[in-house]
């Protein structure tokens, strides 16, 4: 029975993994050759109490954003704690 708890927690918590897109964070010079895709941003609520920020937070969300873009390469352009920005790349290499 216990090997059953730990069987079905252990799925429970792989489920709920999240997994970040297979987008490199790049340097301009890197992606000179690259098609440029779009520059993304990501604000957070205005209301929101900023205490509890962690640091990628807004780079998940823009990080994911490319990947559905089908960008292979981001190059960050800020991030402060109330918002994120970065280009999005497509490279052929």
């Amino acid at each position: 029975m216990k090997k059953l708890i730990w069987l079905i927690s252990a799925l429970f918590m792989a489920a709920c993994m999240q997994t970040l897109p297979a987008v490199k964070v790049a340097e301009e010079s890197m992606v000179q050759d690259c098609e440029r895709i779009a520059m993304l941003s990501e604000t957070t609520d205005p209301g929101r109490v900023l205490d509890n920020y962690r640091p990628a937070e807004h780079q998940d969300e823009i990080l994911q954003r490319a990947a559905n873009l089908g960008a292979t390469h981001i190059v960050w352009v800020y991030d402060y704690r109330i918002g994120s920005a970065g280009v999005a790349y497509r490279c052929k290499n």
